[in-house]
C-alpha cells in the first residue's frame, strides 16, 4: 500500500454514511499494520485500532459482522471511528496530486486545513482505485489535469489545477476564500458509455444497482455542457414487446433524471429470438421502435456519432458491417458542412479486436489456454480489417462497442477502441459479481477525449466499487 491507498482507507471512514468496521479487515495484516503506522505519522490516534495485534486481526477476519468483530476483540471500534469522523468531516482537506510532471515538494499549514502530498498517483497513464470515497472519485475525474489539488469538505469538492510553483501561493489564497466552493467548470463534457443491458423481467434488481451508481457519478460531474449517454447494443435479451417497452422506459428515465442526451444502436440480441433470426416483420417492428438516425451530430461538443449496424450477417455472434453501409455513411458525411471542425466517433455492437478481461477478474479455465484465444479472435467482426482500414482512411480515432461484456481499452492503428461491459450483467471476481460501464471525459476546446474511466460495480456489495483510469493521448 502507498500514500494514496492509506488516504483512501482513512477517508472511507470519514465520508461513509456509517464507518464500516469490516473494511478494516479486508486487507492482510502487513497492510493493516502499515495503516496503523500511517495514522501515527499523521498524528491520528484511534485507540481501538492501535490495540489490534496480528492475532486479534486474524481472529476478526473470521467474523461475519461488525458486532461480532467488536465482541471477539472486546473493543468499541464503531464509537471511536464516529468520533474521528465528526472531528474531520467538516474540515477542509487538500490532496495534491503530482501526476507525472516534476513539481517541488511543498506543504500548507492553516487552521482547519488538512494537507496531503501524493508523489506517485499515476503509473504512466493509468490509475486504479478500489472503493474511493466521493471526494476521491471526483478527484480522479481530473487525472488528465494533474498536477493539481483536490480540495474537499463534507458534500463539497473542487479541483485546482497547478502549473508550477507560483500556483502554490494561489492555492493558499484560494483556501482563505469564503466562496471557495462556488465556481463553474468549463472546457470539458462527459459521456457515459453503457452496453448490453439485456433487459428482461429478471433485470430489475441489477437496474436498481446501476441507477444507484449513476446517481453518485452524475452528482460529481461538473460541466457546462449537457451529459451524453450512448448505449452500444443488446438493450434487450430478446426483442419482445415487453422488453422493448422496458428499454424505452430506461432511456426515458436516463434522459429525464440525468438531463442527458441519449444515443443507442442495436446488438445481436435485439435482432434474434431464441437464438434464431427474427422474421422480417418482427425485425422491422423492433428497428422502427428503437432505432433513430444513422448519423448524429452533437453540435455543442462538435462531435459526430456514427451509428453503425454490425448485425449485417447471419452470424450474429461475429457481426459484419459491409462495404455498402460504409459507403452510405461516407455519403451522409459529405453533406456535413465544415466536416473538418468535428470529431468523429463510431458506435457499433460487435468488437473490432479480440478483448481480454482485467487481471483482477476471474477467467474461465479455457480462456487461459490457446483454445480460449482462438475462440476470442474468431469472434471479431467478419470484416474487421476492412473496417480498420476505413477508420484510418477517414481519420476516425474513437470507436466504442459492447457485445463481449468485457470492459477493454486499446490504442492501436491511431485509434482508441473502447469496449463496455454489461451495465446490468456479471463479471466474476472471487465472491463478487460486477456490472460495468465507462465514463469518457471530452475536451471540447481541443476536440478530443482525454480520459476513460471503467467502473466495476459489485451487485452483491453496494459499497464495493473499482475504477480503472486511462489517460488518452492526443490524436
Amino acid at each position: 500500500m502507498n500514500e494514496l491507498d492509506y488516504l483512501l482507507y482513512f477517508y472511507n471512514y470519514i465520508y461513509s454514511d456509517e464507518p464500516s468496521i469490516d473494511r478494516s479487515f479486508q486487507v492482510d495484516y502487513v497492510q493493516f499494520d502499515g495503516f496503523k503506522n500511517w495514522l501515527i505519522n499523521h498524528n491520528i490516534y484511534i485507540d481501538a485500532i492501535m490495540k489490534i495485534n496480528e492475532a486479534m486481526f486474524n481472529l476478526a477476519k473470521s467474523a461475519k459482522s461488525a458486532s461480532k468483530i467488536e465482541q471477539l476483540l472486546h473493543i468499541n471500534l464503531t464509537e471511536e471511528l464516529l468520533k474521528i469522523k465528526h472531528q474531520y468531516e467538516h474540515m477542509i482537506h487538500v490532496v495534491f496530486f503530482k501526476g507525472n510532471d516534476d513539481f517541488p515538494t511543498f506543504s500548507i499549514e492553516k487552521e482547519n486545513v488538512v494537507f496531503h502530498y501524493i508523489e506517485n498517483a499515476l503509473d504512466e497513464h493509468y490509475l486504479s482505485l478500489t472503493d474511493p470515497s466521493q471526494p476521491f472519485l471526483f478527484g480522479i475525474f481530473h487525472a488528465d489535469e494533474y498536477p493539481g489539488a483536490l480540495i474537499f469538505t463534507k458534500d463539497k469538492q473542487r479541483f485546482f489545477k497547478m502549473n508550477d510553483e507560483n500556483d502554490i501561493s494561489a492555492l493558499s489564497d484560494l483556501l482563505d476564500d469564503p466562496c471557495l466552493f462556488e465556481y463553474k467548470e468549463t472546457g470539458y463534457s462527459y459521456y457515459i458509455h453503457l452496453s448490453d443491458t439485456h433487459f428482461n423481467s429478471r433485470k430489475y434488481k441489477a437496474l436498481e444497482c446501476l441507477y444507484e451508481s449513476l446517481n453518485i457519478l452524475t452528482s460529481l460531474i461538473k460541466t457546462d455542457h449537457q451529459l451524453k449517454v450512448f448505449i452500444t447494443g443488446d438493450l434487450m435479451n430478446t426483442p419482445n414487446e415487453k422488453n422493448m417497452y422496458m428499454a424505452n422506459d430506461f432511456m426515458h428515465t436516463v434522459k429525464k433524471h440525468y438531463h442527458a442526451d441519449v444515443t443507442f444502436i442495436l446488438g445481436n440480441h435485439d435482432m434474434i429470438t431464441a437464438g434464431l433470426s427474427m422474421s422480417t416483420r418482427e425485425k422491422t417492428k423492433a428497428i422502427a421502435y428503437l432505432l433513430g438516425e444513422k448519423i448524429k451530430i452533437l453540435e455543442d461538443d462538435k462531435i459526430i456519432l456514427l451509428k453503425i449496424d454490425s448485425n449485417m450477417s447471419g452470424n450474429f455472434a461475429r457481426g459484419r458491417i459491409g462495404e455498402r453501409q460504409l459507403a452510405e455513411i461516407e455519403y451522409e458525411l459529405s453533406d456535413v458542412e465544415h466536416l473538418e471542425e468535428y470529431t468523429i466517433a463510431a458506435l457499433l455492437h460487435h468488437h473490432v479486436y479480440p478483448v481480454t478481461k482485467a487481471d483482477f477478474i476471474k477467467r474461465k479455465w479455457n480462456e487461459k489456454f490457446i483454445i480460449g484465444k482462438l475462440m476470442d479472435s474468431s469472434k471479431s467482426l467478419i470484416d474487421s480489417q476492412k473496417f480498420i482500414d476505413w477508420l484510418e482512411k477517414h481519420h476516425i480515432h474513437y470507436v466504442f462497442h459492447g457485445h463481449k461484456h468485457v470492459p477493454f481499452l486499446l490504442n492501436k492503428h491511431n485509434s482508441y477502441v473502447i469496449s463496455a461491459g454489461s451495465a446490468t450483467g456479471t463479471l466474476k471476481e472471487s465472491e463478487s459479481r460486477y456490472l460495468s460501464y465507462n465514463l469518457l471525459k471530452y475536451d471540447y476546446i481541443k476536440k478530443q477525449f482525454v480520459s476513460c474511466f471503467i467502473f466495476y460495480k459489485d451487485k452483491k456489495e453496494s459499497k464495493k466499487l473499482r475504477i480503472e483510469t486511462y489517460l488518452m493521448e492526443e490524436k
